[in-house]
């Protein structure tokens, strides 16, 4: 059972190295059974003289583009029968992979690790408890916290993700999670004792936190429409930050306001881009 990881960076140098020695530390595993595809969009195959031999290592050198359209030229070249998407700025505790191999070997199609900082602090609103994950339920999953069965078809929507053209600069994880699901039904798992590590999320490539908030909900916004979620999904999403906005106001916390605000003008504008833009997009990169 062969697992590929597909990670992209440009120039996170030191935060690679701590990937890689992650990797190499695993524990009760076939380090032949694991491919590493690397899409460099920047200088860092002199990083990966000290990956374990004994991984499969496919390095492609790229020039810059969105995370989407990377991790898509990333899997033309998957060789494995299951799929994870590392951050370059994350990495794993030692019994990581043994345990996602675990539980595929089970029979699970997906599972979802939980993920936490350098001291133990969640990265995301994850559960504390093993929960099935379904259209409703996402537990919190992000990108490198993601391990999915791998279907050759299917590729992450260029539209969304870190450098969409569109300026929708989230989502993209979800989108390929849900259209996992779709295919290859509800067999997959939330597990909390599963851990990856990533950095506390600052505002990262963002203006600031209000900025990065009003990204991340003009994507949500893209996949409420274009998962056709129910009406009444659809509605909390757009009162609740109308409610905020009100009860904020009344208590002079014009800062909640402004959040608040940039939720709802985030979520309608995905919502209209997604009306407007149709079916997902991709390059086809493997063609």
């Amino acid at each position: 059972m062969m697992l590929s990881l597909v990670q992209t960076s440009q120039n996170r140098r030191q935060e690679l190295i701590r990937f890689i020695n992650s990797l190499n530390n695993q524990i009760g595993i076939d380090f032949s059974q694991i491919q590493l595809i690397f899409i460099d969009q920047g200088d860092n195959l002199d990083l990966f003289g000290k990956l374990n031999p004994q991984i499969k290592f496919d390095y492609i050198k790229y020039h810059l583009c969105s995370l989407s359209h990377a991790r898509n030229i990333g899997l033309c070249h998957v060789s494995g029968e299951y799929i994870g998407f590392p951050d370059d700025d994350c990495w794993y505790e030692q019994n990581t992979l043994k345990n996602i191999i675990d539980f595929f070997s089970q029979g699970y199609q997906g599972v979802v690790a939980k993920g936490t900082d350098e001291n133990g602090i969640l990265t995301n609103d994850f559960p504390s408890e093993k929960k099935l994950i379904t259209m409703y339920n996402h537990c919190g999953a992000i990108s490198y916290t993601i391990f999915l069965k791998f279907i050759p078809s299917l590729r992450f929507d260029e539209k969304i993700g870190v450098g969409s053209p569109f300026g929708l600069s989230s989502g993209e994880e979800t989108d390929y999670l849900l259209q996992s699901l779709y295919q290859l039904g509800t067999k997959m798992l939330y597990d909390p004792k599963i851990i990856v590590h990533h950095p506390s999320n600052g505002i990262g490539l963002f203006k600031d936190s209000i900025h990065k908030q009003y990204e991340y909900a003009r994507g949500w916004g893209y996949l409420l429409y274009k998962h056709k979620y129910p009406f009444s999904i659809i509605l909390k999403s757009f009162l609740r930050p109308c409610g905020g906005i009100i009860v904020f106001a009344l208590n002079f916390k014009f800062n909640r306001v402004k959040r608040s605000f940039s939720l709802l003008k985030g979520r309608i504008e995905g919502f209209l881009i997604a009306m407007k833009k149709g079916k997902s997009w991709c390059d086809n990169p493997c063609l």
